[in-house]
């Protein structure tokens, strides 16, 4: 099915990301690729799904084959009739601005029969469940909402290989198991599967192969029991995030006995005048000085919470109190920052070191350098930061964000793309910021990351407070039952 022998890659730029790769993908076999951010995991994807040479150019050597054909021999429109890939920013592959348009939209494109896209739309979403999801505007929703279109994409139009770049990263818990499911679905029906991954807790009754890669090389290959057998400290040297989340135990607690809280008031909040509303907290206290998880289920209202929060939303009339300070919207922006969930939308500058500039320029060079030391992309001061992947983005916003030195420092889904060492550098980072009296908020999925970091945890569903507690042992089952553990 696909044959990769001695291939190695270089972008345009002249940097060898991919060294000496070989690797023989059978018929109906599910790969997950892992290993480090930045080691070459998306670069793979893109190779086999043929972005690459065609969109992002660069020098391919030795043999990629797929189905028996040469990739660089065929164009993208016949590779994309084999193969269909969920990038990891799905955003950046849709092409309309409604659900349901967007999911017709491929099969369109290669005339297949308008009934028979709609029987497949219609039993995709069922299969899925997300029905809720179609005819709605595409940008309106979450990122993990987001996800879920573009997996019902791949399903609607029935690819023989199945190509998907961390997929898990803005999906809560239950969706999560949807996709388990699905990858189940689509194993039972014979698709070959590769899989980029840093979340692998899903995968491992799913996975057949998971190939282990490091600075551009394959550095191990485990069949599925070999992979389970391994320690908790076996995957930390590898640089690899839990498989088994049971076994995890939360962080002690910040004791920090400040009384001082950030209060919100009237975060009520609709889209449309006519709709649901989106935010519905007439008032709710957060504790200064901490880290608090905002958990909730995908289109729960995290983020709406977050954007009113920082003054984001124009519309939105409530208003926050700082240290017995009223702030409105418009005196927000000196005091809250926050990095967003795509973090492609706030990289503005030409390198990583005036990126890191925007948000403190009295750095020199030696202090930028310290810096981008602290999050692992020193080696990367001079490169443009959307070259950069997807794990080593979301640790420049961070180091940005650091740098605002603003009361209250709001990140939406910071581990998303990051592995495990990295996931647990970012905890201490937002454990360090808390101590240093940051108020600390946290949007996430990822329990790994909460177990790391959270003192206290705001559960949101449907725009309002469905609970708010302190994370300790006491409180552990309330947590496990919310990510199915």
């Amino acid at each position: 099915m696909i044959r990769i022998e001695d291939m190695s890659f270089n972008y345009e730029n002249g940097e060898k990301v991919l060294n000496n790769i070989n690797l023989t993908i059978n018929r109906g076999e599910v790969i997950c690729l892992t290993g480090a951010s930045g080691c070459g995991k998306t670069t793979v994807t893109r190779i086999l799904n043929g972005t690459v040479p065609h969109l992002y150019h660069g020098n391919i050597e030795g043999t990629v084959q797929v189905n028996g054909k040469d990739i660089r021999q065929q164009s993208i429109y016949e590779i994309s009739k084999i193969s269909g890939s969920v990038f990891q920013n799905p955003r950046s592959q849709f092409f309309c601005l409604n659900t349901t348009s967007e999911l017709a939209f491929e099969p369109e494109n290669y005339g297949v029969n308008p009934q028979r896209i709609v029987a497949n739309i219609n039993h995709s979403s069922e299969v899925l469940k997300m029905n809720h999801l179609l005819d709605r505007d595409i940008f309106n929703l979450s990122g993990g909402e987001k996800q879920l279109i573009a997996c019902t994409a791949i399903q609607v139009s029935g690819h023989e290989i199945i190509i998907l770049d961390e997929p898990s990263s803005n999906l809560d818990f239950t969706t999560i198991t949807k996709l388990r499911q699905l990858l189940e679905q689509w194993k039972s029906e014979g698709k070959t599967i590769i899989i980029a991954e840093h979340r692998l807790h899903y995968l491992i009754d799913v996975v057949d192969r998971f190939v282990v890669m490091k600075y551009g090389e394959i550095s191990e290959i485990y069949d599925n029991g070999s992979f389970n057998a391994l320690t908790h400290d076996n995957l930390t040297l590898l640089g690899l995030r839990s498989i088994h989340l049971d076994d995890m135990k939360p962080k002690d607690l910040n004791y920090n006995n400040s009384e001082e809280k950030l209060t919100l008031h009237n975060f009520i909040f609709n889209y449309k005048a006519k709709e649901p509303y989106a935010l519905n907290i007439p008032k709710v206290e957060l504790p200064q000085g901490k880290v608090t998880a905002i958990i909730g289920s995908n289109g729960s209202g995290k983020s709406t919470f977050a954007r009113c929060l920082t003054g984001v939303e124009r519309k939105f009339k409530g208003h926050i109190d700082i240290n017995n300070k009223i702030l409105k919207r418009n005196q927000r922006l000196d005091h809250v920052y926050m990095v967003f969930q795509d973090v492609n939308n706030q990289l503005f500058a030409e390198s990583v070191a005036e990126e890191l500039r925007l948000s403190n320029n009295k750095l020199n060079d030696a202090s930028v350098q310290s810096r981008l030391q602290q999050y692992g992309i020193s080696d990367h001061v001079d490169r443009h930061p959307l070259s950069l992947s997807g794990g080593e983005k979301q640790r420049l916003a961070i180091a940005s964000a650091v740098e605002t030195k603003r009361e209250v420092l709001i990140f939406d889904e910071p581990s998303s793309g990051l592995d495990g060492q990295r996931m647990r550098e970012i905890s201490g980072i937002l454990n360090r910021l808390a101590n240093q009296g940051h108020t600390v908020l946290v949007i996430t999925h990822d329990y790994e990351l909460l177990m790391a970091c959270a003192d206290e945890v705001l559960h949101l569903e449907k725009g309002c407070i469905k609970d708010q507690y302190q994370m300790d042992n006491e409180y552990l089952n309330k947590l496990q039952n919310f990510f199915e553990i």
